[in-house]
């Protein structure tokens, strides 16, 4: 039995998100705030960041030793640069390159927060043209590399997730577990604005801060290997269709 594509190998995802978790909490409730924040977040030097980043990096090679689609060679070539791609801009933001290149080559634009917003788009006019351009072209870039798949693939993964189809269980995990980063990501910012949780949300010492922070890199850390566990388990499922 293979435990990548057997019949309950959907559960696979789910178990593995369910025990980062935990690991996560158990790590969190183990260390005080002021010892854990360093450990996950330190401007993309912590321990877990340097973790993450050649997870990332390994879906490059193995989209195009193992690729997760099937049919013509030029099919399968196309699907894995368009993966190869998403990888990329993954250890974009990761490193944060895109923000080190623009303050390199402007460094006079002055923002508050990263430019790498839509409001730096529309409410900043005194902004010139040149840095706006470049951050448009990135959002294209990324939304389109984003968007081509998703479209392809939402409806068979919507109707895979009711088959109980072990990929798409994985790619659902994946999703959920990126907006659960995203949501992670923010909430500390949006509860100082609003004047809650005091303490909890300090910066460097806060309780809450630190668990969110947990989820936020380790959130990360599961995304990258659900989706090399995602490739495995197309290529798997793909050959033995095609072997078939």
């Amino acid at each position: 039995m293979n435990l990548l594509t057997a019949k309950r190998s959907w559960l696979l995802a789910p178990v593995v998100w369910l025990v980062g978790m935990i690991a996560l909490v158990v790590v969190w409730a183990a260390l005080e705030p002021a010892e854990l924040i360093p450990l996950f977040d330190n401007k993309g030097q912590s321990p877990v960041e340097l973790m993450t980043l050649p997870l990332f990096a390994l879906i490059v090679p193995l989209v195009w030793l193992c690729c997760p689609a099937g049919g013509s060679l030029r099919r399968q070539v196309g699907w894995s640069s368009l993966w190869s791609v998403l990888a990329v801009m993954a250890l974009v933001r990761e490193t944060d390159v895109h923000k080190m290149l623009f303050a390199k080559i402007w460094p006079d634009v002055v923002f508050k927060g990263t430019v790498f917003k839509l409001k730096f788009l529309t409410r900043a006019p005194d902004i010139p043209l040149a840095p706006k351009l470049f951050v448009l072209v990135f959002f294209i870039l990324f939304f389109a590399a984003v968007l081509i798949p998703l479209v392809r693939y939402f409806v068979p993964l919507v109707k895979g997730f009711f088959r109980l189809e072990p990929v798409c269980w994985t790619m659902a995990t994946f999703g959920a577990t990126s907006v659960m980063v995203l949501i992670v990501d923010r909430l500390p910012a949006k509860l100082r604005d609003a004047g809650i949780g005091g303490a909890l949300i300090d910066r460097d010492t806060g309780a809450l801060t630190s668990l969110l922070k947990a989820f936020e890199e380790g959130g990360e850390m599961m995304m990258a290997l659900l989706a090399l566990l995602a490739i495995l388990q197309a290529h798997l499922i793909f050959n033995r269709r095609e072997d078939a």
